[in-house]
C-alpha cells in the first residue's frame, strides 16, 4: 500500500473513532466513509461509478431493512443484556430468528454478486465483497483501541 493510501486510510479511521466518541448513533458519518474506502480500493472509473454505485444503494436498503426489522422485533441489545433472565423457549426463538436472518442476509449477498457482477464485471464485484469485510474488519479494530465507554 502506498503511503498516501496509508495516510487516507489512518486519517478515514481516525475520523470514524472520533465521531463515533462524539455521537455514537450517528452512522452516516461511517457509510460516508465506507464509500470513500470502496471509491479508493475497486478504483471504479466514472462509467462503472455509475453502474455501481445505484446498485450499492438497493444494497444496502435490502440489508438495512432486514436490520432494521431485527432490531425492532427482538429489542436485540436488551435481549442480550438479560439473556439469563429469558426461559429456554424464548432464547431458542431469538437464536432461530436470528439464524433465519443470518440466511436471509446471505441470500441478498448472493443475489446482489449477480447485479454487482453486471455492474463492473466479476472482478471488482467480488473485490467488493473483500473490501467490505477489511472495511468492517479495521472498523472494529479502530472500535477496540477506543476506551471502552457504558452506552
Amino acid at each position: 500500500m502506498n503511503t498516501y493510501k496509508f495516510t487516507l486510510l489512518s486519517l478515514c479511521f481516525l475520523l470514524i473513532s472520533t465521531s463515533l466518541l462524539a455521537q455514537p448513533k450517528d452512522f452516516k458519518q461511517i457509510e460516508l466513509l465506507k464509500t470513500k474506502y470502496i471509491t479508493e480500493e475497486l478504483d471504479l472509473s466514472p462509467e462503472e461509478a455509475q453502474k455501481f454505485w445505484p446498485v450499492y444503494n438497493e444494497y444496502r436498503k435490502a440489508l438495512d431493512a432486514i436490520h432494521d426489522r431485527r432490531q425492532q422485533e427482538f429489542k436485540r441489545h436488551k435481549m442480550l443484556k438479560n439473556w439469563d433472565k429469558h426461559s429456554d423457549e424464548e432464547l431458542e426463538k431469538f437464536t432461530r430468528k436470528e439464524l433465519e436472518d443470518q440466511s436471509k442476509i446471505a441470500a441478498v449477498k448472493l443475489d446482489y454478486l449477480e447485479k454487482f457482477s453486471s455492474a463492473v464485471g466479476k472482478r471488482k464485484a467480488a473485490t467488493y465483497y473483500r473490501i467490505e469485510v477489511e472495511f468492517h474488519r479495521k472498523l472494529m479494530q479502530e472500535l477496540r483501541r477506543r476506551p471502552h465507554r457504558e452506552r
